[in-house]
């Protein structure tokens, strides 16, 4: 038998392919159908950037921005936690770009996110660093935006493995 994804709706590994995505048994969602844009281009062709944040604006943040222009991806982190300003510039090669897309698209199955997550009411408490925010930038007419606070998307630490080469360029 295959290696199944797991749903990125509920977390559950009971899942099968069907016609070329995937169903759960468990919360009877379909995902990893290849998404289009508003013009009929596949997401992993037409996504032209994106921004990301966690953390909070009274605490400090990383955000990243990521951008096409041309061959190459642009990209900015800003990292203001322990209230300093931290920035590093830096590109992607279109080859990098194309893989990172597909990554997120195909692996993290980012357009199967729900579009908010905010944690169940069990008494835990929930800190303001947990603020998080995800625009996936289409153009500029199309923009599909993820945020939570205290709860995140079951492809989180994918997600997160995919920003860590990035994101480590503040730690050189």
């Amino acid at each position: 038998m295959a290696n199944l994804p797991k749903c990125p709706h509920c977390g559950s590994k009971n899942v099968s392919r069907v016609e070329g995505f995937y169903r759960c048994a468990d919360c009877l969602n379909d995902f990893g159908r290849t998404p289009y844009d508003d013009n009929g281009i596949p997401m992993i062709e037409a996504c032209s950037g994106l921004r990301f944040r966690l953390g909070d604006l009274f605490n400090g943040s990383v955000r990243l921005r990521l951008g096409q222009d041309g061959d190459v991806c642009l990209y900015e982190i800003y990292d203001s936690n322990g209230g300093g300003l931290n920035k590093y510039a830096d590109m992607l090669s279109n080859e990098e770009w194309n893989k990172f897309r597909k990554e997120l698209f195909e692996k993290v199955y980012v357009y199967d996110w729900d579009k908010e997550y905010i944690p169940v009411n069990d008494g835990r408490d929930v800190s303001e660093d947990e603020e998080w925010e995800l625009s996936v930038i289409i153009d500029e007419n199309e923009e599909y935006l993820y945020r939570g606070y205290g709860a995140y998307p079951v492809y989180w630490d994918k997600f997160m493995k995919l920003l860590k080469p990035i994101l480590d360029n503040l730690n050189k």
